[in-house]
């Protein structure tokens, strides 16, 4: 049994081990799925520090405290700061003896106390979960996510790591030993870092880490530990995190240095599999069920390491590269009937410089195959004819299209901001806002409650700026109208206020 978190963090796959809930005792079936997820490759040097300790014969009969005596030689991550502190005392609620504190508090409520020059004012409109008000457990965690409390479930990241020898000042301990349930709270923990856009903390924090392959990070590491276990105690979504760390601060050539290592790695455990072997190449598939289990798994592994590369070249405007980057994740979900949603958005990057044809052609082929009578497959058909008449400069008819899918899925972000953007080009600015507006106060049932996103709530408060000086007025009822809503679906920064 593997216990899941809500699947809020972008495909992070965060568990929790079965070991820590049942023992350590597996079936050969859950020891195969097993190797399936935490299936790794190693350096070179590690893999031969690896095989020197298993054909050790005394290997066997050493607990792991007695195969080395120095603990430098392990991986003995600590935290660098204390909790955030929701409550009215910003930053309030810290551990004791942290020198450091993780932001300041609940964005909301603190933007919502400046601009009120009221704290009680404050914690009037913004209700706050905190990490005391779940069980300082696992399920509190779940709770904590669930409602998108991100702040919230950083603290109580905080204080489980502290229950498990990962505290403040216990980077180097001997009580700082990765094992696989700290390995998943330290995922989840990086995760929430970047979500909350902590990077530089999120850098020192990884510091210990290294480059994540120690030996001490296998399972071979430990065969009294872990008997029969096999793979990475690191997970793979920890691995991306750190790849990627580089671009969060502006080192694009480092992010992409280390995501392409990633996918040379993924791809020889594809080629493994696609040879019949296992992922490390050791032993044969022990089924075909097995191995096309483990070439989704891995396929889309690879996929996620080529979608941060792409969000690089983009970012750069480096559109070959880009397309290069698209048409392989494509090559890759092919095989997986899961490739044309890349179409779409290979179409939309053809777009931005101006190639119609190329980006008809891909949205073409995002739609074959698709059911024409179903909802879903007519409101793509209709948002890419819109796409494209947006590049042509046919603003009205786009606005048109939009208009329509928005009328059928009323929550549907894209047509409601590409509706806005056809309204604004065509000088009228108060349907443009009105457009963005419904979606975050929606009278409509069928949205139920507010659509909230990054995108949608800054181009509203780019909106609010281009109609008026008294732009801040309104921004401020916004602020308000995202307060009332629980947890932090938003970046407060979207709002441009203060």
């Amino acid at each position: 049994m593997l216990v899941r978190f809500p699947r809020i963090l972008h495909e992070m796959e965060i568990e929790l081990p079965a070991e820590f809930l049942n023992g350590t005792s597996w079936s050969e079936e859950e020891l195969w799925r097993l190797r399936q997820r935490d299936a790794w490759l190693p350096s070179e040097a590690t893999r031969r520090a690896l095989l020197l300790l298993t054909s050790s014969s005394s290997t066997a009969s050493r607990t792991p405290d007695e195969t080395v005596s120095d603990s430098s030689a392990f991986t003995l991550p600590g935290l660098m700061a204390g909790e955030i502190g929701q409550g009215s005392g910003l930053g309030g609620g810290a551990s004791l003896g942290a020198t450091e504190h993780l932001g300041t508090g609940d964005p909301y409520r603190s933007l919502l106390a400046s601009c009120y020059s009221s704290e009680a004012k404050a914690d009037s409109v913004r209700r706050i979960v905190t990490a005391d008000d779940v069980p300082q457990d696992v399920s509190g965690l779940r709770q904590l996510l669930a409602g998108n409390w991100y702040r919230s479930a950083l603290d109580l990241t905080h204080r489980l790591l502290t229950s498990c020898g990962h505290g403040l000042g216990k980077t180097g301990q001997p009580s700082a030993r990765i094992t696989p349930y700290s390995a998943q709270l330290w995922l989840l923990r990086f995760g929430l870092l970047k979500q909350t856009k902590q990077y530089e903390l999120m850098e020192r924090e990884f510091a210990a880490f290294s480059n994540l392959d120690s030996p001490d990070l296998y399972f071979e590491y430990f065969p009294t530990l872990y008997p029969n276990r096999k793979g990475s105690i690191i997970p793979f979504s920890l691995r991306l995190l750190y790849a990627e760390l580089p671009r969060l601060l502006d080192r694009k050539s480092e992010a992409l240095d280390r995501l392409y290592y990633l996918s040379a790695v993924v791809c020889r455990l594809i080629s493994n599999l696609e040879n019949g072997y296992t992922e490390d190449g050791t032993v044969a598939c022990p089924s075909d069920e097995y191995k096309e289990s483990s070439l989704r798994l891995w396929r889309r592994r690879e996929c996620r390491i080529l979608a941060c590369c792409l969000s690089i070249y983009l970012s750069d405007h480096d559109y070959p590269s880009a397309i290069d980057t698209a048409e392989l994740m494509i090559e890759q979900l092919r095989n997986l009937n899961e490739h044309q949603p890349v179409y779409a958005l290979l179409g939309r990057i053809y777009l931005r410089f101006g190639d119609l044809e190329s980006a008809q052609r891909c949205f073409s082929m995002a739609l074959d195959g698709l059911d024409p009578n179903e909802d879903y497959t007519r409101s793509q058909k209709r948002t890419f004819e819109a796409q494209i008449l947006i590049g042509q400069g046919k603003f009205d008819e786009a606005k048109k299209l939009f208009r329509g899918v928005l009328e059928n899925s009323p929550s549907n972000v894209t047509a409601a901001n590409n509706l806005a953007v056809c309204s604004l080009y065509l000088g009228q600015l108060e349907e443009a806002i009105s457009v963005l507006e419904a979606l975050t106060t929606p009278a409509d049932p069928v949205c139920g409650r507010p659509i909230l996103h990054d995108v949608i709530v800054a181009n509203l408060a780019v909106l609010y700026e281009v109609e008026s000086d008294g732009s801040a007025a309104r921004k401020l009822r916004l602020l308000e109208r995202l307060a009332a809503a629980p947890g932090e679906t938003v970046s407060v920064s979207a709002i441009k206020l203060g």
